[in-house]
């Protein structure tokens, strides 16, 4: 095995760890709002809230870090197109993601714990859920580009 399959397998299967669990994640939360109860529902968003920094922030890191070493050993020029889409998706994902929405989940899942369900929140949900698929639909667009390309 050389060096750069060694970083291939390394990068692919952060990748599947993070882009898998997210969309098992919105699987949870389709099973938690049809089950109509709230306390599901706060259960995952505080999940959520320690999965995120905990499982998929790593993860997202091996990505972009065995990437790096997969431009240099592979040697692949950074101006490659699916190399500079990779990192700005990469970028903006992870951005939105681990500043933000990771940490949303977790206070609307507390305040939902604590105060039960309302129709702020149950908006506040449907926003932030939203925002989830949207950056899951980035991180397919990536693993597409890097494929073809």
């Amino acid at each position: 095995m050389s060096g750069y399959e060694l970083w291939l397998f390394v990068h692919i299967s952060a990748a599947i760890v993070w882009l898998g669990g997210a969309a098992v994640a919105q699987v949870f939360g389709i099973l938690a709002k049809r089950s109509g109860d709230p306390a599901r529902s706060a259960a995952l968003g505080r999940d959520m809230a320690f999965i995120g920094p905990k499982v998929f922030m790593p993860a997202s890191l091996v990505v972009v870090v065995s990437g790096a070493f997969l431009t240099e050993d592979g040697n692949w020029d950074w101006s490659e197109p699916f190399i500079w889409l990779g990192i700005v998706g990469w970028a903006i994902v992870s951005f939105t993601a681990f500043a933000y929405l990771t940490r949303a989940m977790g206070r609307v899942g507390a305040r939902m714990a604590a105060e039960g369900p309302s129709p702020e929140l149950g908006a506040e949900v449907n926003r932030l859920v939203l925002l989830a698929r949207v950056l899951i639909l980035v991180l397919f667009a990536i693993v597409f580009v890097m494929v073809v390309s």
